[in-house]
C-alpha cells in the first residue's frame, strides 16, 4: 500500500471517529429529556394500562380480571353521563372562548391605545387567578336569594329557589359558564399575538382595495389568524379532557353526578371508592379518546403550520 493511500485511510478514519464522537454527544444531549419522558410519561401509562386488567382494592388485594373493568365501566350509566358532559363542555366552551377572545383581541388592538395594557391585564386576570378563589366567588354569584346572578334575574321577574350548580338540569351549564369566563382571556392573548404579527403590507393592500371595518376583519384578518385558531382548537380539546379542579371544587360532580367529568369520575373510582382497576380502565379509555381526537385533528388541520398559516406537507 502506498504512503498516499495510508494517509488517506488515516484521514478517513479520523473523520469517522470525529463523526461518531459528535453523534454520541448529540445523543447525550437528548438523554435527559428521554429519561424524563420514560420515567414520568411512558412508565406511568404502561403501569396504569396494566392495572386496568386487575380488579379489587389496594387493602384487600387485586386479582387478574381481564377486560372485566372495561365492561363494568362501559355499562355504568354514569360513564355515559360523563361522555355527554364532556361533549357539551367541548362543543360549547371551545367556540365561545375563541369567538369572545377574538372579538376582545380585535377591539383592544384596533380601537384602544392608551388603555390597551389595562384591558389586556383585566381580561387575562381570570386565567392566572387561583381556581379555589374562582370557585368561591362563583358559588356566591350563583347563590339563590342574595347572589349577584339573582339580583339581575329579579329585574325580569325570576327568583331562583336553588343555585344553578345545585340543579341537575343546569349544573353542567353553570360550570361551563365559569370555565368560559376563566379561559377566554387565554384565547384573547393568543389572538393578540397573532394580530401583532400580521404583515402590515397585506392589511394596507386590503384597505386600498376597499376593505374596511368588518369586511377587513372577516375576509382578511380572520383567515390570517388560522394558526392561532387551530392552536386554540387543539388546546381546547386537551383542556376539556383535563377538566377537573373547577368541577371538583364547585360541585364535586353533583348533584346526583349530573356534572361529573372524566377527572372527577376517575378520582372517585380510584381514591374515594378505592377501585383502582376501574379508575385505571377509565384512564386508558380517556387516553384512547385523546389519541383518536389528536389523530383526527392532525388529519384535518395538518401536522404543523407555517408562520403564514398555510399547511405544510
Amino acid at each position: 500500500m502506498s504512503a498516499e493511500a495510508m494517509r488517506a485511510g488515516s484521514v478517513t478514519t479520523a473523520v469517522e471517529r470525529r463523526s461518531a464522537s459528535r453523534a454520541s454527544r448529540l445523543y447525550l444531549f437528548a438523554l435527559p429529556a428521554t429519561l424524563l419522558f420514560v420515567v414520568f410519561i411512558a412508565y406511568p401509562i404502561v403501569w396504569v394500562a396494566g392495572q386496568s386488567f386487575y380488579a379489587g382494592t389496594a387493602d384487600r388485594g387485586t386479582v387478574f380480571a381481564g377486560l372485566a373493568n372495561y365492561t363494568t365501566v362501559l355499562s355504568d350509566p354514569t360513564f355515559w353521563t360523563v361522555v355527554r358532559n364532556m361533549f357539551l363542555w367541548g362543543i360549547i366552551t371551545i367556540p365561545v372562548q375563541m369567538l369572545i377572545g377574538g372579538l376582545l383581541a380585535y377591539f383592544i388592538e384596533r380601537h384602544t391605545h392608551a388603555l390597551r395594557g389595562f384591558f389586556r391585564t383585566m381580561f387575562f386576570l381570570p386565567v392566572v387567578t387561583s381556581v379555589s378563589v374562582i370557585s368561591l366567588v362563583w358559588v356566591q354569584i350563583y347563590a339563590p336569594y342574595y347572589g349577584i346572578a339573582q339580583e339581575y334575574l329579579k329585574h325580569i321577574g325570576i327568583v331562583m329557589m336553588t343555585s344553578p350548580i345545585g340543579d341537575p338540569k343546569t349544573a353542567i351549564y353553570a360550570l361551563i359558564v365559569v370555565n368560559i369566563w376563566q379561559w377566554t382571556g387565554f384565547s384573547m392573548l393568543m389572538y393578540i399575538a397573532g394580530i401583532a404579527n400580521l404583515p402590515n403590507e397585506v392589511l394596507d393592500a386590503a384597505r386600498i382595495d376597499g376593505a374596511r371595518g368588518w369586511r377587513l376583519a372577516v375576509h382578511v384578518i380572520v383567515p390570517m389568524l388560522a394558526p392561532a385558531t387551530k392552536s386554540l382548537l387543539l388546546l381546547g380539546v386537551i383542556g376539556t379532557l383535563q377538566t377537573f379542579p373547577i368541577v371538583h371544587l364547585m360541585t364535586g360532580g353533583g348533584p346526583n353526578r349530573a356534572s361529573e367529568v372524566f377527572g372527577t369520575f376517575i378520582f372517585k373510582q380510584s381514591f374515594v371508592l378505592g377501585d383502582t382497576g376501574s379508575g385505571a380502565a377509565l384512564s386508558v379509555i380517556v387516553l384512547v379518546i385523546a389519541l383518536v381526537l389528536s389523530l383526527i385533528q392532525i388529519a384535518v388541520l395538518g401536522a404543523r403550520l407555517s408562520p403564514a398559516g398555510k399547511q405544510d406537507p
